[in-house]
């Protein structure tokens, strides 16, 4: 019932979805169902009041195009903040109206369109370009650009854009122009002295050229997080370019060279500096590793170098943690 995010409401869909299907116990489904129901009615409402304080007039139709805050109140039905955001605190919510479609695509078919209207307008808030360098800041209701700051958790979206545009090829052609894009900044994220990504980068404008990505002076530890494996792997099953496997491989060795504990059966830790240029890496780690590291980043590396026929994305949806699900639905769909 207190204050949670809008990524928290919104990334156990799939997970009870599944429940339901593999028990035959209906309610585990109902009541994800529901709370996704019913954080879309709270943006509805919301942007209907502000086109109401800005003297607006307020349609059905205008409701369609919805902005998420990344903080809500269950209990109370409403956004606690205007931060829109597709890192911290909003990024699984927006990966799950699109999955929810892939998992049951008959079932969930209403969900292909409040997922193609809110990534348009979210990324019309969140999305900036800095003489050509293409990114994902934090924005607000109001705010006519998005902060020149980007988390390495938004790079979860240009796998999400290329498998919106997999699916749909036809309405989603500009989804997968948008991935490419973005997929370039996060790649750049790892342009580091370790060859790993910091927490978060701010977008630094120079008189002349991209704009360069700059570890943020507090978030420049590496917990060596999935997001843009994730997304190296859907861009890989999708486009067949090789960049996206030759990059994996980089990362993959940075990881073995500054991660990796020295001696047999040792394991792996995160980085303290990304840009650490000593020339012991043992003076660079974090006595700490998150779980994501095996569930996810290995995951998604070890797909990259797999053949397509293994966990084909036709047939399988990953959730936000990397487990893959087999898709529920399948044409000829029965009424």
């Amino acid at each position: 019932g207190d204050p949670t995010t809008l990524a928290e409401v919104g990334s156990l869909q799939l997970e009870m979805q599944y429940l339901s299907h593999a028990t035959g116990d209906p309610r585990f489904a109902q009541q994800a169902d529901k709370a996704m129901q019913k954080i879309i009615e709270i943006a509805g409402a919301e942007q209907l009041g502000r086109k109401s304080r800005n003297a607006r007039k307020a349609t059905a139709q205008t409701s369609v195009n919805r902005l998420f805050a990344t903080d809500v109140h269950p209990r109370e039905s409403r956004f606690t903040s205007d931060r829109v955001s597709m890192g911290s605190g909003g990024d699984s919510f927006y990966e799950y109206l699109l999955k929810q479609y892939l998992l049951r695509p008959y079932t969930m078919r209403d969900m292909r369109q409040t997922f193609a209207d809110t990534i348009r307008e979210t990324l019309e808030k969140v999305r900036g370009n800095a003489q050509g360098t293409v990114f994902l800041g934090q924005a607000t209701f109001s705010s006519s650009e998005p902060i020149k700051k980007m988390e390495h958790l938004a790079c979860f979206a240009p796998g999400m854009l290329a498998l919106a545009y997999e699916s749909d090829p036809e309405n989603h052609r500009q989804s997968l122009v948008d991935a490419e894009a973005i997929m370039e900044s996060c790649m750049a994220m790892y342009a580091t002295a370790t060859g790993l990504a910091a927490e978060s980068y701010d977008i630094v404008v120079g008189k002349t050229g991209p704009a360069k990505l700059v570890p943020s002076n507090t978030m420049k530890f590496s917990l060596l997080r999935p997001e843009t494996m994730e997304s190296a792997f859907v861009l890989w099953r999708v486009t067949g370019n090789r960049k996206y496997t030759d990059f994996g491989w980089r990362v993959f060795t940075a990881i073995e060279k500054h991660s990796r504990l020295p001696g047999k059966g040792s394991g792996y830790t995160a980085v303290a500096d990304v840009n650490f240029r000593g020339g012991n890496p043992e003076m660079n780690r974090l006595d700490r590793l998150d779980s994501f590291f095996f569930a996810e980043t290995l995951k998604y590396l070890y797909l990259l170098f797999c053949p397509p026929c293994v966990l084909p994305l036709s047939d399988y949806v990953f959730t936000t943690e990397a487990h893959p699900l087999p898709v529920l639905e399948r044409p000829p769909f029965s009424q």
